[in-house]
């Protein structure tokens, strides 16, 4: 945009030179012409310039930047990553329940021979006595060995329930893995916000320079009509011998360097608005109009920009700093999780088993049975502790680099802060400069017009008057302009846009 001002600046100097030189050429003024003053060029322009602002349908930058933040690409993907980061919270919480595990299952065995008590070619005693010591001479009985033998099942059912109490992740683990992923989502909240906040922003430059832009072009049209009016003027005073050839060729050359300006300036305000249509998502082909008044008061004048209190504020306000920081208490309390994984752990379970046939029930039957446990287990296992201590120092050199960037981070904002500062009071300054210019250069062209009218000034001396007052009216719109945009630098600088 300073390249569209410094050619709109250069086209009015040519026009400025060459106008001066044919003045310098008049042997006298000309003699008094008695005629009515006019509205000035200068005064058509700066009524057209309010007429494109403030327009009732028109953008502001309020809207640019809501409506950015719910086509930016950028926090759609912070918003993936809170969703995420919910995740991680709710898997977390999860550990705090008992591991329930259900468990169906079918097994068919192999046949085998059927075991027995006895040996296979051998019988067993017994008698028909009463259970008690034996009366003497009890009758006895020889049973066959292969009588008294298990029965094989070869297929078996099984349903089981077990239930698994974590006594020992309960204060070494579970509380430290969920704190983390609390810190995590704080973090990926405070990044979404952020993200937010910076598309809002950038947006609202974006607004403001496409603003700028479109009026500069208007500028710049104008322009072109003061070098053609310069461009008749050489040639009339030619025409009576007033002028020579050269300025009249010097004129035409401003008045083609005022074309190939309002050309320029055409692409630059399309671009702009192409710009701002990417920021919104619109169609091809979309016009916007101004909807601020860019010519009134700019919010916060008057505001004291010490540089301390206002980075004080930064480091208070900024989201990025408390992302880093969450991130960083994410990741200690990982480790500290990890660490418990190389301590032997406690684990209380209990299980309930429903089988055909039951293992516990001797011999077994084809019937269905119930049975059920409960018991302590201590367990360790000592390569955890190689992989625990790899992984604490792993997650040690994030937080390391977390705090490193938060470091960097600071220094950055300190630069940011320092410049927008700076540059919205240099802004401000260049408001009032501009304003005090554009007095001067008013006064001057009524001074200039009175001349004229009393034939003490030439044609071209008053076109010139007319170039320095719409230069100086050009002035106060991007010093204007250039506030806003310093604002808005300033307020995200500080953090003043998350409030």
């Amino acid at each position: 945009m300073k390249s569209l001002r410094k050619l709109s600046f250069a086209a009015f100097s040519a026009c400025v030179f060459s106008a001066s030189l044919g003045s310098a050429q008049e042997p006298a003024p000309p003699p008094p012409i008695e005629e009515k003053a006019a509205p000035t060029a200068a005064d058509d322009l700066s009524a057209r310039l309010r007429s494109m602002m403030a327009r009732p349908a028109g953008l502001t930058s309020a809207d640019v930047g809501r409506r950015a933040v719910k086509n930016s690409q950028d926090v759609r993907a912070k918003q993936a990553e809170i969703a995420a980061a919910s995740a991680e919270v709710d898997k977390a919480f999860a550990g705090w329940f008992p591991k329930l595990t259900l468990t169906a299952r079918y097994t068919r065995l192999s046949p085998i021979d059927t075991p027995s008590f006895g040996p296979g070619n051998a019988n067993l005693v017994a008698t028909p006595a009463p259970a008690g010591p034996l009366p003497p001479n009890p009758p006895l009985v020889a049973i066959p060995g292969s009588a008294l033998s298990f029965p094989v099942v070869l297929d078996q059912y099984a349903l089981q329930a077990g239930l698994l109490l974590p006594v020992s992740d309960y204060f070494l683990r579970i509380s430290q893995s969920h704190t983390a992923a609390q810190h995590g989502k704080g973090a990926a909240d405070l990044t979404h916000r952020a993200a937010k906040l910076s598309a809002a922003a950038d947006a609202k430059l974006v607004y403001y320079g496409w603003a700028r832009a479109k009026l500069s072009h208007e500028v710049a049209k104008q322009s072109l009509v003061q070098a053609k009016s310069h461009h008749e003027a050489a040639k009339i005073l030619f025409e009576v011998d007033r002028a020579a050839k050269a300025d009249v060729l010097r004129a035409e050359s401003a008045v083609a360097g005022a074309e190939l300006l309002v050309e320029r300036s055409s692409n630059l305000t399309e671009l702009a608005q192409d710009r701002l249509r990417t920021v919104l998502r619109d169609p091809p082909g979309t016009r916007y109009e101004i909807g601020e008044d860019l010519l009134g008061p700019a919010p916060g004048q008057g505001e004291r920009l010490d540089f301390a209190p206002l980075y004080a504020e930064a480091q208070r306000q900024r989201l990025e700093l408390r992302a880093l920081e969450k991130a960083g208490l994410s990741l200690s309390e990982q480790r500290r999780a990890v660490k418990s994984v190389s301590y032997p752990r406690l684990d209380a379970f209990g299980n309930a088993y429903y089988a055909n046939p039951n293992q516990r029930y001797v011999p077994q039957t084809k019937e269905w049975k119930a049975t059920w446990d409960v018991g302590l287990q201590v367990s360790w296992t000592p390569n955890d502790v190689l992989t625990s201590n790899a992984t604490s120092a792993g997650l040690e050199a994030q937080r390391a680099k977390l705090e490193a960037q938060r470091e960097q981070l600071r220094d950055a904002l300190r630069t940011e802060v320092f410049d927008a500062s700076q540059a919205l009071r240099e802004a401000s300054v260049g408001v009032k400069t501009a304003e005090r210019g554009a007095t001067a250069a008013e006064e001057a062209y009524r001074a200039r017009a009175e001349q004229y009218r009393l034939g003490r000034a030439s044609s071209v001396e008053l076109t010139d008057a007319e170039a320095d007052l719409l230069r100086a009216r050009l002035e106060v719109i991007n010093a204007r302009v250039g506030v806003r945009i310093a604002r808005v630098k300033l307020d995200h600088a500080l953090g003043r846009d998350a409030k």
